[in-house]
């Protein structure tokens, strides 16, 4: 073999290697995925076609197709469109994807659509013969039905139609039209469909402006110069910037800047200005076209010819129309049709014109206040019956208590009486018989004496608790040391505990507590507890009596080990004509009205009294007096101090 044959060879082994490796390096995605370009004629984030390819991811993804995998290019046409930009673009994308890397292209929109359909016929370049779908594309494309073994897609709906409708059933007085668009194909076929509308339907009614730019400066500056009138509308559509950053502008902001420039009502056939305040339109969602294209890959993907997919028109448009503009624009909203998607309404708000709104709040105000009467009246209804039940309750245990009060009071009144006639007849008889001897006389007539002290402490407690109701119970007070008025009852009633085998121990830190009291009335509280205690408490009992003082009050508590109280009793003790059953009553005397009357005199001194009380472990009742002085009483304190023994006699007449 020749040298020059070896060199043949050698670069014929070399170049079919490297075909080799290029084709392995191809396909070395291509075997496992499926690999679609997606060509957006403008801006990455641009909202139309970013719902696109969305609604096409979307679909892809819920269909479980996880080796679809997607390259997105922006061409970004609004900017550049020129020819050489065209073919720079052309040979990049040549360069980027070489053959076997693409299964598939997808063209959003007529610029891409325009550009690309030639690659897919062009022999020499790597997307020769690809099948390409595309969207977005007028439905007068020969090529499309030419070339339909390699070309498919959703092809526009011309929709504008849908949108004049609408305009003339919300906006029926309009006579003015400004279409206020980008400077792109879309915003021109825009201008053209209106135009043409227009001219068959309104020739000579309506007048049209085409406000064009990519700027939204610019745009604000020819609406201010446009007189605004009721008879005009705004139609807009594609996507603005800023023309010193160029920065594009977030839609909602951009209908709230030409709001600023024209109160005309607004409309668009552009889904990028849903939701963003203007007063409605008929637009197609992108999201169901990338579902559709979606589709159509998946078919392809699995072996399915793309001439045997036909190409369909766009989903049929919906029309939107904004609850809170129709309010804005003071339209009528009966004229808003059925079909017609509302958007931002509650479950609750009403189409209907503003002054039936009025009428309708004005009735549900008038209806919420009579229900509210309504049930304030029931729950006072209710309240009042369940008062008259609570009184007529109280009334009959008042009643009962009042019954009970008369029996315990016969009781009380006929036991001393009967001893002091049955004293009577036995001195009478001693008399008749002549013996007169003088202890046992004596011991008849304190006998007399108690019974008559009994009864004069009754008779005392009726008129008391009388003038306690009526309010006519007053004090007389006076300043004195509490601590020997006390000290001074507890130690009279020394003797009567003794004869129960009962311990009376006082206790006291301080030998001196000045206060202003009614010093008689207090000596009955005291009295009427040590009275009490010495009667519940059994044989061989403990009572105790203490007293201190904090900063405002000084306290005096009597604690004994008799029988208690029950608990669900304790609230109705101090309570008039009220008798602990089957405890005070059945075993020991009384009329029921000791307590009550204590409880009178505290209060009148502006203290109070509490109660702690435990079956068979005994009850302790505390008294809280306020350390008031008596102004200008500097001398003859407890000057009205009374014969103690006789007070002790006559509140323990009741002990036996």
């Amino acid at each position: 073999m020749t040298k020059f044959k070896k060199m043949i060879y050698i670069s014929t082994v070399i170049l079919m290697t490297q075909m080799f490796i290029s084709k392995i390096h191809a396909k070395s995605i291509g075997d496992e995925s499926f690999n679609v370009l997606i060509l957006n004629s403008y801006h990455q984030g641009h909202y139309w076609e970013a719902n696109i390819t969305m609604g096409l991811k979307n679909y892809i993804l819920n269909n479980n197709e996880s080796n679809i995998n997607f390259r997105v290019e922006y061409l970004d046409f609004r900017i550049n469109h020129n020819k050489e930009y065209i073919k720079s673009l052309k040979d990049m994308l040549n360069k980027k994807y070489p053959k076997g890397s693409v299964d598939l292209i997808y063209a959003v929109n007529d610029e891409s659509y325009e550009v690309f359909k030639n690659e897919v016929k062009n022999i020499n370049s790597n997307f020769y013969k690809l099948p390409l779908l595309f969207s977005g594309v007028d439905n007068n494309l020969e090529e499309t039905y030419k070339e339909n073994e390699y070309m498919t897609g959703v092809y526009h709906r011309d929709d504008t139609l849908d949108l004049m409708i609408l305009m003339k059933d919300l906006t029926p007085k309009v006579r003015h039209i400004n279409i206020i668009t980008e400077e792109s194909g879309y915003g021109y076929s825009l201008y053209k469909e209106v135009s043409r509308i227009v001219d068959r339907y309104l020739k000579d009614q309506v007048k049209i402006r085409h406000i064009k730019s990519n700027y939204l400066e610019d745009i604000t500056k020819e609406l201010s110069e446009i007189k605004n009138s009721e008879d005009m509308i705004n139609i807009i559509g594609g996507e603005f910037q800023y023309e010193n950053s160029g920065k594009y502008i977030n839609p909602i902001e951009v209908v709230s800047t030409i709001k600023d420039y024209s109160s005309a009502p607004i409309y668009s056939d552009d889904e990028t200005y849903i939701n963003s305040g203007i007063l409605g339109g008929s637009m197609d969602i992108g999201q169901e076209q990338g579902s559709i294209i979606g589709e159509m890959i998946i078919k392809i993907k699995n072996g399915e010819k793309i001439k045997n997919i036909k190409s369909v028109p766009e989903p049929k448009v919906k029309s939107y129309v904004d609850y809170d503009s129709i309010y804005e624009y003071n339209i009528n909203p009966f004229s808003v049709r059925k079909d017609v998607v509302i958007l931002d309404k509650g479950p609750f708000d009403l189409l209907i014109p503003t002054w039936m709104k009025v009428v309708s709040v004005f009735l549900q105000i008038i209806s919420a206040l009579i229900i509210i009467g309504i049930i304030i009246s029931f729950i006072k209804f209710r309240r009042d019956k369940i008062k008259r039940i609570e009184i007529q309750k109280k009334e009959k245990e008042r009643e009962k208590l009042k019954s009970d009060f008369i029996v315990n009071l016969s009781h009380e009144l006929r036991t001393p009486i009967n001893i002091i006639l049955g004293i009577t007849k036995v001195l009478e008889k001693s008399l008749e018989k002549g013996n007169l001897d003088k202890d046992y006389i004596l011991n008849k007539l304190e006998n007399v004496d108690k019974n008559t002290y009994r009864l004069l402490k009754i008779s005392n407690n009726i008129i008391d608790i009388t003038k306690a109701e009526s309010g006519m119970l007053k004090l007389n007070l006076e300043n004195c040391n509490i601590v020997c008025v006390v000290e001074d009852i507890f130690e009279s009633s020394i003797d009567f505990a003794r004869r129960k085998n009962i311990d009376m121990i006082f206790d006291t830190k301080y030998e001196e507590i000045k206060v202003a009291i009614d010093i008689f009335q207090i000596q009955r509280v005291i009295l009427n507890l040590l009275s009490n205690a010495i009667k519940f408490t059994s044989e061989n009992g403990i009572i105790r009596v203490f007293i201190y003082k904090d900063e405002e009050n000084v306290v005096i508590e009597v604690k004994d080990s008799g029988i208690g109280i029950p608990k669900e009793k304790i609230d109705y003790i101090f309570h008039r004509f009220y008798q602990v059953d089957n405890l005070y009553t059945r075993n020991n005397e009384g009329s029921g009205i000791g307590l009550c009357i204590v409880k009178e005199i505290v209060d009148i001194h502006d203290g109070k009294i509490e109660i702690e009380s435990e079956i068979n472990k005994g009850s302790t009742f505390k008294i809280h007096l306020p350390r008031h002085l008596k102004v200008n009483e500097m001398q003859n304190e407890g000057s009205s101090i009374k014969d103690i023994n006789k007070i002790v006699d006559l509140e323990m007449s009741d002990v036996y």
